[in-house]
């Protein structure tokens, strides 16, 4: 038995070893990337993420297409006319615009972990009094198909008035979990004090955000760990059935 127990040991942490997929570490940022306006359905390939554009609650609900989504130039005044652009952008960033949402999946449905990102809001005119206007969201869908959600605060204005873009700080929920899509979009309050953006409570266009440098650790899992997990598996099966039958012998 004791022979039994020291295989089943090492076929425990070998197994360990195996689950403990490699990650590769990437930063979605939108240099690259030319300032252009997307629909709701539009897919952007950004390295090997697909980004996929969703429309605001109630034009998903009558199955109609909305512009929610943008790249523009934070360098550029002019990529903004009436909406107040964030402030901070050193390049291109992606702007969520009137209600929708934006997923995020890696065009080989491999899993990711989300390591940070920046964002800010993205008042819909400018000259708005500096307070708390929405909240960013997220719904990330787990490896075993578990959902979980999170928001933020919006970040301030500055003493010039200006939206900055703010590193996030991951709420707990969304730490260290293993995700196989992740959706980002936004709520404002209404007049009762509640954040919302759905068919029944519209956010009227004022659910806007923006996004850059959202780092993405990948997780892999080549077909060479599933084999050797198979293999490390076999041999544990027949190690156990030579010790019975000698202890059956016996």
């Amino acid at each position: 038995m004791n022979r039994l127990s020291h295989v089943g040991r090492r076929l425990a942490a070998a197994l360990s070893l195996c689950c403990a997929a490699p990650v590769m570490a990437a930063v979605i940022h939108f240099d690259s990337i030319g300032p252009d306006i997307y629909s709701s359905g539009d897919v952007l390939q950004v390295s090997a993420y697909n980004l996929l554009f969703l429309a605001d609650p109630t034009s998903a609900a009558h199955g109609q297409s909305s512009g929610v989504g943008a790249i523009l130039d934070g360098r550029t005044n002019s990529s903004c006319d009436i909406a107040a652009c964030p402030q901070g952008a050193t390049g291109n960033y992606l702007a969520i615009l009137n209600d929708g949402g934006v997923q995020i999946a890696r065009s080989d449905l491999h899993a990711f972990t989300l390591a940070g990102f920046d964002y800010s809001f993205l008042a819909p005119v400018s000259g708005l009094p500096d307070q708390q206007w929405g909240l960013l969201q997220l719904s990330g869908v787990l490896a075993s198909g578990q959902v979980v959600t999170a928001s933020l605060a919006f970040p301030g204005q500055d003493i010039d008035g200006n939206y900055y873009f703010l590193g996030a700080s991951l709420p707990g929920a969304l730490r260290n979990q293993v995700f196989t899509a992740l959706t980002f979009n936004a709520c404002t309050y209404n007049d009762a004090g509640l954040c919302s953006n759905s068919v029944a409570f519209p956010a009227f266009n004022q659910a806007q955000f923006a996004l850059n440098n959202i780092s993405i650790n990948a997780v892999d899992e080549p077909a060479t760990s599933m084999l050797m997990l198979a293999g490390l598996a076999a041999i544990g099966m027949l190690s156990r059935r030579r010790t019975l039958h000698r202890l059956q012998g016996a």
